[in-house]
């Protein structure tokens, strides 16, 4: 099946919420006092072999676990490793126009001339998390619209910023 749009993990969104209540599948997610701002979070790049699945138990949503394995993995040896690039100037906004609350984060380049082939989309992942059902808990996957190059350049995930029609991921973006 393979890609075919962008989504928040339920389990990402659930287990906080829910505190384990009403979790279907793990452990609640054990964010920090200051939540995703304060833990690192993780971009890594997949090919189209991986076929996303937002309503995985979250034990399949971490990076290197269910379809996000290495093998999988679109990466450029010294500027867009294994495991991905971790995101910064991160924020919550709210969304007036929808009322969503939205996670974002500045703009991520890899460093340097970067080589990638065949990027279809992106993991977005929790990489503080080390314990629970998962490590590295996957927050959300964004497709790219298809397959997306770069020779000796720079390869940049701009995430949209909040606005207009409804947010269904926690990240909006544009390759």
């Amino acid at each position: 099946m393979a890609w075919t749009d962008s989504r928040i993990f339920q389990q990402a969104i659930l287990n906080p919420l829910a505190r384990g209540v009403a979790a279907t599948t793990g452990f609640p997610t054990g964010y920090l006092s200051q939540g995703m701002l304060a833990d690192t979070i993780n971009v890594a790049l997949f090919n189209n072999t991986t076929t996303p699945d937002r309503t995985v138990a979250v034990g399949s949503t971490g990076f290197n676990t269910g379809v996000w394995v290495l093998a999988n993995e679109v990466t450029d040896v010294t500027n867009w490793v294994s495991g991905g690039r971790a995101l910064l100037s991160k924020t919550y906004t709210l969304d007036v126009g929808s009322s969503s609350i939205c996670f974002g984060a500045a703009n991520l380049s890899g460093g340097g001339n970067v080589t990638l082939s065949n990027v279809f989309g992106c993991l977005v992942y929790d990489n503080t998390i080390s314990g629970g059902t998962v490590s590295k808990q996957g927050m959300c996957y964004n497709y790219f619209g298809g397959a997306q190059s770069v020779v000796a350049g720079t390869f940049t995930v701009v995430w949209a910023t909040p606005g207009g029609a409804a947010i269904t991921a926690i990240f909006n973006f544009a390759v």
